[in-house]
Protein backbone atom coordinates (compact mmCIF):
# COMPACT_ATOMS: atom_id res chain seq x y z
CA UNK A 1 0.00 0.00 0.00
CA UNK A 2 1.28 3.86 -0.45
CA UNK A 3 3.73 5.27 1.99
CA UNK A 4 1.86 7.72 3.56
CA UNK A 5 5.15 10.04 3.18
CA UNK A 6 5.35 9.47 -0.11
CA UNK A 7 3.44 12.24 -2.39
CA UNK A 8 1.29 11.72 -5.48
CA UNK A 9 3.70 12.34 -8.53
CA UNK A 10 1.67 15.13 -10.21
CA UNK A 11 1.72 16.85 -7.08
CA UNK A 12 5.56 17.15 -6.27
CA UNK A 13 7.43 19.82 -7.07
CA UNK A 14 9.41 18.42 -9.79
CA UNK A 15 6.44 17.38 -11.64
CA UNK A 16 5.08 20.83 -11.98
CA UNK A 17 8.58 22.27 -13.25
CA UNK A 18 8.54 19.82 -15.91
CA UNK A 19 5.69 21.04 -16.96
CA UNK A 20 6.91 24.58 -17.73
CA UNK A 21 10.15 23.23 -18.92
CA UNK A 22 8.43 21.07 -21.05
CA UNK A 23 7.17 23.91 -23.22
CA UNK A 24 10.57 25.92 -23.39
CA UNK A 25 12.49 22.47 -24.68
CA UNK A 26 9.87 21.63 -27.03
CA UNK A 27 10.21 24.75 -28.70
CA UNK A 28 13.23 23.82 -30.19
CA UNK A 29 14.56 21.60 -33.09
CA UNK A 30 16.39 18.13 -31.25
CA UNK A 31 19.01 18.98 -33.77
CA UNK A 32 19.72 22.42 -32.33
CA UNK A 33 19.04 20.45 -28.66
CA UNK A 34 21.82 18.44 -29.36
CA UNK A 35 23.91 20.16 -30.81
CA UNK A 36 24.10 22.82 -28.12
CA UNK A 37 23.46 21.16 -24.75
CA UNK A 38 26.47 19.85 -22.45
CA UNK A 39 25.63 16.56 -22.07
CA UNK A 40 28.20 14.07 -24.62
CA UNK A 41 26.36 10.90 -26.39
CA UNK A 42 27.71 8.84 -23.72
CA UNK A 43 26.42 11.07 -20.78
CA UNK A 44 23.04 9.21 -22.13
CA UNK A 45 24.24 6.10 -22.89
CA UNK A 46 23.64 3.01 -20.00
CA UNK A 47 25.27 -0.54 -20.55
CA UNK A 48 23.91 -3.92 -18.50
CA UNK A 49 26.29 -6.21 -19.90
CA UNK A 50 26.02 -6.94 -23.19
CA UNK A 51 22.65 -4.50 -23.99
CA UNK A 52 23.28 -0.49 -24.22
CA UNK A 53 21.23 1.28 -24.57
CA UNK A 54 21.70 5.70 -25.77
CA UNK A 55 19.23 8.17 -24.98
CA UNK A 56 21.32 10.15 -26.97
CA UNK A 57 18.30 11.22 -29.08
CA UNK A 58 16.18 11.78 -26.89
CA UNK A 59 14.69 15.17 -25.70
CA UNK A 60 16.94 15.82 -22.92
CA UNK A 61 19.49 18.41 -21.75
CA UNK A 62 21.13 18.28 -18.32
CA UNK A 63 18.02 20.38 -16.47
CA UNK A 64 14.97 18.03 -18.16
CA UNK A 65 17.29 14.94 -17.05
CA UNK A 66 17.73 16.47 -13.20
CA UNK A 67 13.65 17.56 -13.28
CA UNK A 68 12.81 13.55 -14.32
CA UNK A 69 15.11 12.27 -11.55
CA UNK A 70 14.01 14.53 -9.45
CA UNK A 71 10.67 13.34 -9.65
CA UNK A 72 11.96 9.95 -8.80
CA UNK A 73 13.07 10.94 -5.42
CA UNK A 74 9.68 12.75 -4.67
CA UNK A 75 7.17 10.28 -5.72
CA UNK A 76 9.26 7.27 -3.99
CA UNK A 77 10.13 5.44 -6.86
CA UNK A 78 12.76 3.81 -4.84
CA UNK A 79 10.08 2.51 -2.57
CA UNK A 80 8.22 1.44 -5.58
CA UNK A 81 10.40 -0.72 -6.83
CA UNK A 82 11.18 -2.81 -3.67
CA UNK A 83 7.05 -2.86 -2.67
CA UNK A 84 7.67 -4.63 -6.24
CA UNK A 85 10.31 -6.76 -5.62
CA UNK A 86 9.81 -8.39 -2.11
CA UNK A 87 6.47 -9.07 -2.62
CA UNK A 88 4.00 -6.01 -1.33
CA UNK A 89 0.64 -6.00 -2.80
CA UNK A 90 1.33 -3.69 -5.59
CA UNK A 91 -1.51 -5.37 -7.81
CA UNK A 92 -3.78 -2.67 -5.66
CA UNK A 93 -7.68 -3.75 -7.02
CA UNK A 94 -6.62 -7.13 -6.43
CA UNK A 95 -4.76 -6.62 -3.26
CA UNK A 96 -2.00 -9.10 -4.23
CA UNK A 97 1.55 -9.14 -5.35
CA UNK A 98 3.11 -9.44 -9.09
CA UNK A 99 6.24 -11.54 -8.44
CA UNK A 100 7.24 -12.15 -11.68
CA UNK A 101 10.14 -11.55 -10.70
CA UNK A 102 10.47 -14.76 -8.15
CA UNK A 103 9.54 -16.93 -11.60
CA UNK A 104 13.25 -15.98 -12.27
CA UNK A 105 14.68 -17.50 -9.34
CA UNK A 106 18.08 -19.40 -9.39
CA UNK A 107 17.71 -22.67 -8.41
CA UNK A 108 19.98 -22.63 -5.34
CA UNK A 109 17.94 -19.71 -3.97
CA UNK A 110 15.96 -22.93 -3.22
CA UNK A 111 17.45 -22.77 0.44
CA UNK A 112 15.82 -19.72 1.32
CA UNK A 113 12.91 -20.55 3.41
CA UNK A 114 10.02 -18.84 1.50
CA UNK A 115 7.48 -20.91 0.51
CA UNK A 116 6.64 -19.38 -2.98
CA UNK A 117 9.79 -19.94 -4.11
CA UNK A 118 10.09 -23.58 -3.26
CA UNK A 119 6.96 -23.97 -5.51
CA UNK A 120 8.17 -21.85 -8.27
CA UNK A 121 11.50 -24.07 -8.57
CA UNK A 122 9.47 -27.25 -8.28
CA UNK A 123 7.16 -26.15 -10.51
CA UNK A 124 9.80 -25.66 -12.95
CA UNK A 125 11.68 -28.52 -12.49
CA UNK A 126 8.17 -30.60 -13.46
CA UNK A 127 8.17 -28.70 -16.49
CA UNK A 128 11.40 -28.85 -17.54
CA UNK A 129 11.41 -32.65 -16.71
CA UNK A 130 8.43 -32.88 -19.25
CA UNK A 131 9.65 -30.57 -21.88
CA UNK A 132 12.21 -32.84 -22.05
CA UNK A 133 10.43 -36.00 -22.33
CA UNK A 134 8.27 -34.38 -25.10
CA UNK A 135 11.46 -33.54 -26.94
CA UNK A 136 13.04 -37.00 -26.47
CA UNK A 137 10.09 -38.29 -28.56
CA UNK A 138 9.33 -40.37 -24.61
CA UNK A 139 6.06 -39.00 -24.99
CA UNK A 140 3.31 -40.80 -27.03
CA UNK A 141 -0.67 -40.23 -28.48
CA UNK A 142 -1.94 -43.80 -28.97
CA UNK A 143 1.33 -45.65 -29.11
CA UNK A 144 2.85 -42.79 -31.36
CA UNK A 145 5.97 -40.75 -30.76
CA UNK A 146 4.86 -37.15 -30.26
CA UNK A 147 6.29 -34.77 -32.94
CA UNK A 148 4.07 -31.72 -33.12
CA UNK A 149 3.29 -29.64 -30.30
CA UNK A 150 0.07 -26.80 -30.29
CA UNK A 151 0.50 -24.02 -28.13
CA UNK A 152 -3.30 -22.89 -27.50
CA UNK A 153 -3.55 -19.95 -25.43
CA UNK A 154 -4.40 -16.20 -26.00
CA UNK A 155 -3.07 -12.55 -24.57
CA UNK A 156 0.02 -13.54 -22.56
CA UNK A 157 -0.39 -17.32 -22.80
CA UNK A 158 0.68 -17.08 -26.46
CA UNK A 159 2.35 -13.50 -27.25
CA UNK A 160 5.41 -14.58 -25.04
CA UNK A 161 6.32 -17.80 -25.48
CA UNK A 162 5.54 -17.63 -29.29
CA UNK A 163 7.99 -14.37 -29.57
CA UNK A 164 10.83 -16.42 -27.67
CA UNK A 165 10.36 -19.38 -30.12
CA UNK A 166 10.43 -17.57 -32.85
CA UNK A 167 13.13 -15.15 -32.05
CA UNK A 168 15.16 -17.80 -30.82
CA UNK A 169 14.65 -20.19 -33.77
CA UNK A 170 18.79 -20.61 -34.01
CA UNK A 171 18.77 -22.63 -30.70
CA UNK A 172 16.02 -25.20 -31.65
CA UNK A 173 16.68 -28.66 -31.35
CA UNK A 174 15.62 -31.62 -33.16
CA UNK A 175 12.49 -32.11 -35.64
CA UNK A 176 10.03 -30.98 -32.54
CA UNK A 177 7.35 -28.58 -34.30
CA UNK A 178 5.94 -26.13 -32.27
CA UNK A 179 3.08 -24.14 -33.38
CA UNK A 180 0.33 -21.42 -31.88
CA UNK A 181 -3.34 -20.88 -31.58
CA UNK A 182 -4.56 -18.04 -29.99
CA UNK A 183 -7.67 -16.35 -32.23
CA UNK A 184 -11.39 -17.16 -31.63
CA UNK A 185 -11.97 -17.73 -35.67
CA UNK A 186 -12.06 -21.42 -36.64
CA UNK A 187 -9.71 -21.03 -39.31
CA UNK A 188 -6.57 -20.43 -37.31
CA UNK A 189 -7.04 -23.68 -35.68
CA UNK A 190 -7.79 -25.63 -38.45
CA UNK A 191 -5.17 -24.25 -40.64
CA UNK A 192 -2.84 -25.13 -38.29
CA UNK A 193 -4.00 -28.51 -37.64
CA UNK A 194 -4.60 -29.31 -41.34
CA UNK A 195 -0.35 -30.08 -41.60
CA UNK A 196 -0.21 -32.12 -38.91
CA UNK A 197 -0.46 -36.04 -37.79
CA UNK A 198 -3.63 -36.52 -35.19
CA UNK A 199 -1.25 -39.47 -34.25
CA UNK A 200 1.76 -37.44 -33.30
CA UNK A 201 -0.12 -34.47 -32.11
CA UNK A 202 0.24 -32.95 -28.63
CA UNK A 203 -1.37 -30.03 -27.04
CA UNK A 204 -0.89 -27.45 -24.74
CA UNK A 205 -3.82 -25.57 -22.87
CA UNK A 206 -2.88 -22.51 -21.28
CA UNK A 207 -4.90 -20.58 -19.71
CA UNK A 208 -4.50 -18.57 -15.90
CA UNK A 209 -8.54 -18.72 -15.15
CA UNK A 210 -9.16 -22.33 -17.44
CA UNK A 211 -12.20 -20.26 -18.09
CA UNK A 212 -11.27 -17.80 -21.35
CA UNK A 213 -13.54 -18.54 -23.90
CA UNK A 214 -11.01 -18.20 -26.91
CA UNK A 215 -9.14 -21.15 -25.13
CA UNK A 216 -11.39 -23.50 -23.92
CA UNK A 217 -13.31 -22.89 -27.35
CA UNK A 218 -9.97 -24.12 -29.39
CA UNK A 219 -9.30 -26.94 -26.90
CA UNK A 220 -12.52 -28.46 -27.04
CA UNK A 221 -12.16 -28.34 -31.07
CA UNK A 222 -8.77 -30.10 -30.73
CA UNK A 223 -10.01 -32.52 -28.88
CA UNK A 224 -13.32 -33.45 -31.34
CA UNK A 225 -10.00 -33.33 -34.14
CA UNK A 226 -8.50 -35.62 -32.36
CA UNK A 227 -11.78 -37.99 -31.82
CA UNK A 228 -12.76 -37.51 -35.13
CA UNK A 229 -9.38 -38.75 -36.62
CA UNK A 230 -9.55 -42.23 -34.62
CA UNK A 231 -8.02 -41.43 -31.47
CA UNK A 232 -9.54 -43.40 -28.29
CA UNK A 233 -8.21 -41.03 -25.36
CA UNK A 234 -7.41 -37.67 -27.17
CA UNK A 235 -7.14 -36.41 -23.85
CA UNK A 236 -3.92 -38.12 -23.43
CA UNK A 237 -2.08 -35.83 -25.74
CA UNK A 238 -3.07 -32.73 -23.36
CA UNK A 239 -1.35 -30.71 -21.20
CA UNK A 240 -2.36 -27.87 -18.86
CA UNK A 241 -1.14 -24.49 -17.74
CA UNK A 242 -3.20 -23.14 -15.52
CA UNK A 243 -4.29 -21.32 -12.02
CA UNK A 244 -6.78 -23.52 -11.60
CA UNK A 245 -5.83 -26.93 -11.72
CA UNK A 246 -9.36 -28.24 -10.58
CA UNK A 247 -10.65 -26.64 -13.84
CA UNK A 248 -8.42 -28.48 -16.29
CA UNK A 249 -8.81 -31.65 -14.73
CA UNK A 250 -13.15 -31.31 -14.76
CA UNK A 251 -11.73 -30.53 -18.58
CA UNK A 252 -9.92 -33.93 -18.76
CA UNK A 253 -6.64 -33.21 -18.52
CA UNK A 254 -4.72 -36.01 -16.53
CA UNK A 255 -3.67 -34.69 -13.10
CA UNK A 256 0.01 -34.95 -13.48
CA UNK A 257 0.22 -32.55 -17.20
CA UNK A 258 -1.36 -29.93 -15.26
CA UNK A 259 1.37 -27.16 -14.51
CA UNK A 260 0.45 -24.71 -12.16
CA UNK A 261 0.42 -20.65 -12.41
CA UNK A 262 -0.36 -18.38 -9.20
CA UNK A 263 -2.24 -15.41 -8.98
CA UNK A 264 -0.14 -13.26 -8.53
CA UNK A 265 1.46 -14.08 -12.11
CA UNK A 266 -0.20 -11.64 -14.03
CA UNK A 267 -0.65 -13.21 -18.24
CA UNK A 268 1.29 -11.16 -19.84
CA UNK A 269 4.14 -11.60 -17.09
CA UNK A 270 4.07 -15.47 -17.18
CA UNK A 271 6.41 -16.19 -20.08
CA UNK A 272 9.12 -17.27 -16.88
CA UNK A 273 6.80 -19.79 -16.23
CA UNK A 274 5.35 -23.19 -17.23
CA UNK A 275 3.95 -21.17 -19.53
CA UNK A 276 7.35 -21.20 -21.32
CA UNK A 277 6.59 -25.09 -21.76
CA UNK A 278 7.01 -24.92 -25.18
CA UNK A 279 10.20 -22.80 -25.37
CA UNK A 280 12.10 -25.36 -23.04
CA UNK A 281 10.43 -28.18 -25.63
CA UNK A 282 11.62 -26.71 -28.46
CA UNK A 283 14.67 -24.86 -27.46
CA UNK A 284 16.25 -27.12 -24.01
CA UNK A 285 16.50 -26.44 -20.60
CA UNK A 286 19.85 -25.00 -20.90
CA UNK A 287 18.23 -22.21 -23.20
CA UNK A 288 15.40 -22.04 -20.94
CA UNK A 289 17.33 -21.50 -17.64
CA UNK A 290 19.64 -18.97 -19.87
CA UNK A 291 16.50 -17.17 -20.87
CA UNK A 292 15.65 -16.79 -17.21
CA UNK A 293 19.02 -15.37 -15.99
CA UNK A 294 18.83 -13.04 -18.48
CA UNK A 295 15.91 -11.63 -17.00
CA UNK A 296 17.18 -11.94 -13.68
CA UNK A 297 20.48 -9.98 -14.11
CA UNK A 298 17.97 -7.17 -15.60
CA UNK A 299 15.84 -7.51 -12.19
CA UNK A 300 19.21 -7.30 -10.46
CA UNK A 301 20.49 -3.96 -12.17
CA UNK A 302 16.81 -2.52 -11.33
CA UNK A 303 16.85 -2.91 -7.74
CA UNK A 304 20.54 -2.03 -7.40
CA UNK A 305 21.89 0.87 -9.69
CA UNK A 306 20.97 4.17 -8.59
CA UNK A 307 18.55 6.29 -10.88
CA UNK A 308 21.09 8.10 -13.17
CA UNK A 309 22.48 4.76 -14.38
CA UNK A 310 19.46 2.68 -13.88
CA UNK A 311 18.29 1.56 -17.08
CA UNK A 312 14.69 0.44 -16.71
CA UNK A 313 13.89 3.36 -14.80
CA UNK A 314 15.81 5.93 -16.96
CA UNK A 315 13.46 4.52 -20.24
CA UNK A 316 10.57 4.86 -17.95
CA UNK A 317 11.29 8.29 -17.28
CA UNK A 318 11.95 9.44 -20.85
CA UNK A 319 8.36 7.78 -21.78
CA UNK A 320 6.88 9.59 -19.05
CA UNK A 321 8.73 12.75 -20.25
CA UNK A 322 7.49 12.01 -23.92
CA UNK A 323 3.60 11.24 -23.33
CA UNK A 324 2.56 13.20 -20.17
CA UNK A 325 4.69 16.38 -20.95
CA UNK A 326 6.00 16.52 -24.75
CA UNK A 327 2.36 15.20 -25.99
CA UNK A 328 3.62 12.18 -28.05
CA UNK A 329 0.35 9.64 -28.10
CA UNK A 330 2.29 6.37 -29.60
CA UNK A 331 5.33 5.36 -29.65
CA UNK A 332 6.66 2.95 -32.76
CA UNK A 333 9.13 -0.06 -32.05
CA UNK A 334 11.29 -1.00 -34.80
CA UNK A 335 13.60 -3.90 -34.35
CA UNK A 336 16.32 -3.86 -37.06
CA UNK A 337 16.73 -7.85 -36.27
CA UNK A 338 14.13 -10.28 -38.03
CA UNK A 339 14.33 -12.38 -34.98
CA UNK A 340 12.32 -9.68 -33.04
CA UNK A 341 9.68 -9.44 -35.68
CA UNK A 342 6.87 -10.05 -33.16
CA UNK A 343 8.43 -7.85 -30.00
CA UNK A 344 5.72 -5.08 -31.04
CA UNK A 345 2.66 -7.23 -30.32
CA UNK A 346 4.38 -8.61 -27.84
CA UNK A 347 5.20 -4.75 -25.91
CA UNK A 348 1.71 -3.99 -27.39
CA UNK A 349 -0.11 -6.02 -24.69
CA UNK A 350 2.58 -5.32 -22.07
CA UNK A 351 2.54 -1.79 -22.42
CA UNK A 352 -1.39 -0.85 -23.23
CA UNK A 353 -3.07 -3.54 -21.04
CA UNK A 354 -0.83 -2.56 -17.92
CA UNK A 355 -0.78 1.21 -18.49
CA UNK A 356 -4.23 1.50 -20.66
CA UNK A 357 -5.72 3.65 -17.63
CA UNK A 358 -7.55 6.43 -17.15
CA UNK A 359 -7.81 6.95 -13.30
CA UNK A 360 -5.13 7.26 -10.74
CA UNK A 361 -4.82 4.65 -7.72
CA UNK A 362 -6.58 6.74 -5.74
CA UNK A 363 -10.01 6.81 -8.22
CA UNK A 364 -9.67 10.48 -9.79
CA UNK A 365 -9.71 10.79 -13.73
CA UNK A 366 -5.76 10.92 -14.85
CA UNK A 367 -5.34 15.05 -16.20
CA UNK A 368 -2.56 13.40 -18.57
CA UNK A 369 -1.97 10.83 -21.06
CA UNK A 370 -1.21 7.69 -19.35
CA UNK A 371 -0.09 4.60 -22.02
CA UNK A 372 1.59 5.11 -25.08
CA UNK A 373 -0.03 3.72 -28.38
CA UNK A 374 2.62 0.77 -29.24
CA UNK A 375 3.14 0.17 -32.47
CA UNK A 376 5.90 -0.95 -34.99
CA UNK A 377 7.31 -3.57 -37.26
CA UNK A 378 10.78 -4.79 -38.28
CA UNK A 379 13.96 -2.86 -39.81
CA UNK A 380 13.60 -2.30 -43.36
CA UNK A 381 10.21 -3.38 -44.03
CA UNK A 382 9.25 -0.48 -41.46
CA UNK A 383 11.18 1.99 -43.72
CA UNK A 384 9.31 1.12 -46.57
CA UNK A 385 5.58 1.35 -45.32
CA UNK A 386 5.45 4.06 -42.06
CA UNK A 387 8.69 5.80 -41.96
CA UNK A 388 6.73 7.79 -44.45
CA UNK A 389 4.55 9.39 -41.58
CA UNK A 390 7.68 9.59 -39.33
CA UNK A 391 9.29 11.55 -41.83
CA UNK A 392 7.36 13.86 -43.58
CA UNK A 393 4.21 12.99 -41.47
CA UNK A 394 2.50 15.71 -38.64
CA UNK A 395 2.70 13.15 -35.50
CA UNK A 396 5.32 13.38 -32.90
CA UNK A 397 6.35 9.68 -32.43
CA UNK A 398 9.15 8.53 -30.49
CA UNK A 399 10.68 5.58 -31.86
CA UNK A 400 12.55 2.26 -30.05
CA UNK A 401 15.38 0.86 -32.66
CA UNK A 402 16.77 -2.30 -31.99
CA UNK A 403 19.78 -3.58 -32.94
CA UNK A 404 22.04 -6.84 -32.80
CA UNK A 405 26.08 -5.50 -33.42
CA UNK A 406 27.17 -9.36 -33.78
CA UNK A 407 24.50 -11.95 -35.17
CA UNK A 408 25.57 -15.10 -36.91
CA UNK A 409 24.51 -14.22 -40.55
CA UNK A 410 27.22 -12.77 -43.46
CA UNK A 411 29.03 -9.38 -42.65
CA UNK A 412 27.87 -7.50 -46.03
CA UNK A 413 24.01 -7.92 -44.86
CA UNK A 414 24.49 -6.91 -41.18
CA UNK A 415 26.45 -3.94 -42.04
CA UNK A 416 23.92 -2.75 -44.71
CA UNK A 417 21.66 -3.32 -41.96
CA UNK A 418 23.47 -1.69 -39.60
CA UNK A 419 24.05 1.47 -41.88
CA UNK A 420 20.45 1.40 -42.17
CA UNK A 421 19.40 1.82 -38.51
CA UNK A 422 21.90 4.32 -37.61
CA UNK A 423 21.28 6.65 -40.50
CA UNK A 424 17.10 6.56 -39.36
CA UNK A 425 18.16 7.64 -36.50
CA UNK A 426 20.13 10.52 -38.13
CA UNK A 427 17.27 11.74 -40.43
CA UNK A 428 15.02 11.39 -37.45
CA UNK A 429 16.53 13.69 -35.43
CA UNK A 430 17.80 16.38 -38.06
CA UNK A 431 15.35 16.26 -40.69
CA UNK A 432 16.55 18.11 -43.86
CA UNK A 433 15.68 21.43 -45.19
CA UNK A 434 15.07 22.16 -48.97
CA UNK A 435 13.25 25.46 -49.45
CA UNK A 436 13.26 25.18 -53.34
CA UNK A 437 11.33 21.88 -53.36
CA UNK A 438 9.24 21.78 -50.28
CA UNK A 439 7.72 18.19 -50.85
CA UNK A 440 11.29 17.17 -50.43
CA UNK A 441 11.95 19.12 -47.04
CA UNK A 442 12.02 16.30 -44.03
CA UNK A 443 11.18 17.70 -40.97
CA UNK A 444 13.17 15.64 -38.40
CA UNK A 445 12.62 16.29 -34.86
CA UNK A 446 11.64 13.01 -33.49
CA UNK A 447 13.36 11.76 -30.64
CA UNK A 448 14.55 7.91 -30.68
CA UNK A 449 16.20 5.53 -28.18
CA UNK A 450 18.80 2.93 -29.85
CA UNK A 451 19.18 0.05 -27.96
CA UNK A 452 22.19 -2.42 -29.42
CA UNK A 453 22.91 -5.86 -28.01
CA UNK A 454 25.99 -8.22 -29.05
CA UNK A 455 23.42 -10.87 -30.09
CA UNK A 456 20.34 -12.39 -29.70
CA UNK A 457 21.00 -14.84 -27.16
CA UNK A 458 18.72 -16.68 -24.98
CA UNK A 459 20.26 -14.76 -22.08
CA UNK A 460 19.79 -11.27 -24.33
CA UNK A 461 16.51 -12.15 -24.83
CA UNK A 462 15.69 -12.48 -21.09
CA UNK A 463 17.29 -9.25 -20.46
CA UNK A 464 15.48 -7.27 -23.06
CA UNK A 465 11.92 -8.54 -21.87
CA UNK A 466 13.06 -7.88 -18.10
CA UNK A 467 14.34 -4.51 -19.15
CA UNK A 468 10.63 -3.77 -20.82
CA UNK A 469 8.68 -5.40 -17.83
CA UNK A 470 10.27 -2.68 -15.25
CA UNK A 471 10.65 0.00 -17.81
CA UNK A 472 6.55 -0.08 -17.52
CA UNK A 473 6.27 -0.19 -14.05
CA UNK A 474 8.27 3.06 -13.73
CA UNK A 475 6.16 4.47 -16.15
CA UNK A 476 2.86 3.39 -14.34
CA UNK A 477 4.84 4.47 -11.26
CA UNK A 478 4.98 7.76 -12.36
CA UNK A 479 1.49 8.23 -13.23
CA UNK A 480 0.60 6.76 -10.38
CA UNK A 481 -1.84 3.72 -11.81
CA UNK A 482 -2.15 0.66 -11.23
CA UNK A 483 -0.24 -1.53 -13.56
CA UNK A 484 -1.04 -5.33 -13.09
CA UNK A 485 -4.43 -5.20 -13.44
CA UNK A 486 -6.90 -5.33 -16.96
CA UNK A 487 -10.63 -5.07 -15.66
CA UNK A 488 -11.32 -2.88 -18.90
CA UNK A 489 -11.24 -6.30 -20.93
CA UNK A 490 -13.94 -7.49 -18.83
CA UNK A 491 -16.99 -5.77 -20.43
CA UNK A 492 -16.51 -7.12 -24.17
CA UNK A 493 -16.28 -10.40 -22.09
CA UNK A 494 -19.38 -10.04 -20.78
CA UNK A 495 -21.39 -8.62 -23.38
CA UNK A 496 -19.93 -11.70 -25.48
CA UNK A 497 -21.29 -14.01 -23.26
CA UNK A 498 -25.38 -12.60 -23.62
CA UNK A 499 -25.27 -12.72 -27.36
CA UNK A 500 -23.72 -16.51 -27.55
CA UNK A 501 -27.17 -17.23 -24.75
CA UNK A 502 -28.94 -15.42 -27.32
CA UNK A 503 -27.47 -17.30 -30.27
CA UNK A 504 -27.84 -20.76 -28.69
CA UNK A 505 -31.15 -20.07 -28.10
CA UNK A 506 -32.41 -19.16 -31.74
CA UNK A 507 -31.96 -15.63 -32.07
CA UNK A 508 -30.91 -14.60 -35.76
CA UNK A 509 -27.82 -13.33 -37.04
Amino acid sequence: MPTENIQTPCNTAAWRALTAYSGEIGARHLRDLVRTRSLAARDLCVRVGPVLASLARQRLDERALQLLLNLCDESGLRTRINELLSGAPVNRSEDRPALHTLLRARPEAGARTDGRLREVLDERRRMLAFAAELAAGRVTGTGNAIDSIVNIGIGGSDLGPRLVVDALYEHRRGNLRVEFVSNLDGQALYRCLSGLNPARTFFLVASKSFGTVETLTNAESARRWLEQHGQPEPLAQFAAITAKPDAAQAFGVPAERVFRLWDWVGGRYSVWSSVGLPIAAQLGEQAFLEFLEGARRMDEHFAGAAPPENLPVLLGLVDLWNSAFLGAPTRAVVPYDQRLQLLPAYLGQLVMESNGKSVDNAGKPLQFPSAPIIWGGVGTDAQHAFFQLLHQGTHSVPVDLLLAARPRHGARHHQRLLAACLAQGQALMEGRVDPERHYRGVRGNQPSTTIIYDDLTPEVLGMLLALYEHRTYVHAVLLDIDPFDQWGVELGKELARDIVRDLEQGAPI
